[in-house]
């Protein structure tokens, strides 16, 4: 999410977060030291793949957020 978005790594950590809260998972985070620590020696490689046309993005609004 980091590299994808080019967001600072304490952003990108709160990001996941409500993106998990979003979706209703209870899944945990690791604290920002721990990320700080394992992106060292993390080799991130997003291919650039182009398109032939416009990206059709649908994102539901079904749920709603307490």
């Amino acid at each position: 999410m980091k590299v994808l978005f080019g967001m600072a790594l304490r952003r990108t950590t709160g990001f996941v977060e409500s993106l998990l809260r979003l979706t209703g998972l209870d899944w945990k985070v690791p604290d920002f030291s721990t990320i700080c620590r394992r992106q060292r020696t993390l080799a991130v490689n997003i291919p650039y793949r182009g398109s032939k046309g416009p990206l059709h993005l649908l994102i539901p609004a079904t749920k709603t957020v307490p």
